[in-house]
């Protein structure tokens, strides 16, 4: 399991003491005010202590120590965010998109393989799982309740109870 997640890139300065405005790649600002640290690479090799965090609008922006002025924030500009996924807050049934990629997708009703989740398109009003089928076909599935039935990131699966039409070309 990746323990450092991407959770946004720097796009520019807010004031001139040092503040950063984060456009953000997790549902909503708040889930990651529990985040006291972040790191400049997946490696979490180059590290910055978050000083102080609030939400504008659905962006996220964040002073650091150490970065007290515009010309400092202004180096960060275009840099990507890393935090260790132990400090965003998620809810209890949801799960990151990094851990759903990969995950074989099963017929809840006859454990029949369909395929893999390759990608997870979010935005509008709920997110799409991308199936990659065996015969290299990719198909979209909304994940809502009615057709996502188990997941386990244990097991590697997410059990579906998909309608026709949804994985094969009936009618």
């Amino acid at each position: 399991m990746i323990q450092y997640l991407e959770i946004g890139k720097i796009v520019t300065t807010h004031g001139v003491s040092g503040e950063v405005k984060v456009y953000i790649s997790a549902d909503s600002p708040e889930s990651l005010f529990r985040i006291k640290k972040v790191y400049l690479d997946s490696k979490a090799t180059v590290s910055l202590d978050v000083v102080s965090h609030r939400s504008m609008k659905n962006m996220l922006l964040l002073r650091f120590d150490g970065i007290d002025s515009i010309e400092d924030a202004h180096g960060l500009i275009g840099r990507t965010l890393w935090a260790d996924r132990n400090e965003i807050r998620k809810d209890k049934d949801s799960y990151f998109v990094v851990d759903l990629i990969g995950l074989e997708v099963v017929n809840a009703s006859t454990e029949e393989h369909i395929g893999v989740i390759d990608d997870v398109i979010s935005g509008g009003v709920q997110d799409l799982y991308s199936v990659k089928l065996d015969n290299g076909e990719k198909r979209l599935m909304p994940a809502v309740p009615a057709f996502l039935k188990k997941t386990s990131l244990e097991e590697g699966k997410v059990w579906v109870e998909p309608i026709k039409g949804m994985f094969d070309d009936a009618d």
